[in-house]
């Protein structure tokens, strides 16, 4: 069915090339009202350029087709068009109050296609109240769904529960790889490079990994880095994925609800792995970085003091974790001496906070980057950051998309959910999610997470 679409600017700015992204049988409409707020655009740079490569884009078009009834053909098949409102404006329109002058010609723009016998004509706006009101007009609304991921209980979990023969199992020992055809109702699987299996057959269960088209036994199952032990399946794929070298695993994104160990595994293996602290040479830092973002909106400038002192009160979780694996080691320590061993490492730069605004122009050899609280950051910044990255560093992105304090970002629109989505399948990123079910930490805080 073809339907004509009016962008607003969140739309067009949202997604590299978004009128490319409606489909070959459709019309894309841009109000000039819109086009003259894209013009003095200066919002964030990541948008600002988007914007800017639009209008370079739009500039390039002739003009007699842009502005006929019939638009301009785009490479994909559908076709653009830019076009003013009629005045005077509708009554409907004219009588609106708290919207300006902008939102009201793109409306008028909207009933004037209306009438020009247009079919199917869709407001797309990211504005709530813009879609709301459109709806009282006559005009049909919707918000740009490219940058819309699934919810969370529906977004990628990486790995699957299948099923199979313990001969099966014996096999996958026996040669080191099977194919994936061995597995029970293989062909209703969503085979994605990197995926976890869990193996059950009519005796225990197995953890296996998908790559190249065969099943691979993990490798790591049986490490203890810092003594400690994995405690549940999940635990035991995301052990994987973090102690596979970074040649192979470079990029690794875990979700789960808070208490489910994500932190403290992540920070255990890179003490396991430093130079500087340990036996193992792998890495010759750790960075830790997480979004200046509280549930109040406070801003990192609103603190005195350097870098480590402005952003080291938002690392509360980094140091928690340190105690705790520390704590592993010296039940018997009091925490004023778990403290002490925790801020050493800070103070020797065994490890170093990283803010995640200073990035750009870094390159990062050797390092495990450990970037917390990934659902607070926004997808544009995400690029930049994984950019970063030099050979030899493994960037652990770390997150829950159900706990969203940046005012900005949803459970399905979040750099969490943009990377994990984004790059599902490739092979250069590991992802788990662990279950939120089996929190690490005590009955309450498992009880908090079922009931509040």
């Amino acid at each position: 069915m073809r339907k004509t679409f009016v962008l607003r600017t969140g739309a067009i700015i949202a997604s590299a090339d978004t009128t490319l992204r409606f489909g070959a049988d459709n019309t894309i409409v841009i109000p000039l009202a819109i086009l003259q707020h894209l013009h003095t655009y200066n919002g964030i740079p990541e948008k600002k350029r988007i914007a800017v490569q639009f209008l370079d884009y739009i500039s390039s078009i002739p003009r007699e087709q842009l502005l006929s009834r019939e638009g301009f053909k785009q490479k994909n098949g559908s076709y653009l068009r830019v076009v003013d409102n009629s005045e005077p404006l509708d009554e409907r329109i004219n009588s609106m109050v708290d919207f300006t002058r902008m939102d009201k010609r793109v409306y008028q723009v909207c009933l004037d296609l209306q009438k020009e016998g247009n079919p199917n004509v869709v407001l797309i706006s990211k504005n709530p109240p813009i879609r709301l009101k459109a709806a009282v007009i006559g005009v049909e609304a919707d918000t740009f769904k490219d940058e819309l991921f699934p919810s969370p209980n529906e977004q990628y979990k990486g790995f699957e529960t299948v099923y199979t023969t313990h001969e099966v199992v014996d096999l996958l020992h026996k040669e080191k790889s099977i194919p994936k055809e061995l597995i029970y109702k293989h062909e209703k699987i969503s085979w994605v490079e990197n995926l976890f299996l869990d193996i059950h057959t009519e005796s225990s269960p197995t953890i296996a990994r998908y790559s190249g088209g065969k099943i691979w036994p993990i490798k790591y199952a049986k490490s203890l880095p810092n003594g400690y032990k994995a405690l549940n399946m999940e635990q035991t794929m995301f052990w994987e994925c973090l102690l596979t070298p970074p040649e192979e695993a470079p990029l690794v994104v875990v979700k789960g609800a808070a208490g489910t160990g994500k932190t403290f595994c992540a920070l255990a293996m890179a003490l396991e792995k430093l130079a500087k602290y340990s036996d193992v040479e792998l890495y010759d830092q750790i960075l830790v970085a997480t979004p200046i973002i509280t549930v109040s909106n406070e801003q990192i400038g609103f603190l005195p003091g350097d870098i480590d002192e402005k952003v080291g009160p938002y690392l509360g979780g980094i140091m928690d974790n340190l105690k705790a694996i520390f704590r592993e080691k010296n039940p018997e320590a009091d925490n004023a001496t778990l403290t002490d061993s925790a801020l050493e490492l800070f103070e020797r730069k065994f490890i170093q906070i990283q803010p995640i605004g200073f990035l750009r122009g870094r390159t990062i050899p050797k390092t495990v980057f450990i970037i917390d609280e990934t659902q607070n950051i926004k997808p544009s910044d995400i690029k930049d950051i994984v950019t970063r990255a030099a050979k030899g560093s493994k960037f652990i992105f770390l997150g829950d998309s159900t706990q969203i304090n940046n005012p900005e970002l949803t459970e399905r629109y979040n750099g969490l959910v943009y990377l994990s989505e984004k790059m599902k399948g490739n092979k250069y990123c590991w992802q788990i999610t662990l279950s939120s079910d089996k929190s690490v930490r005590s009955e309450l805080a498992q009880e908090a997470l079922d009931v509040l």
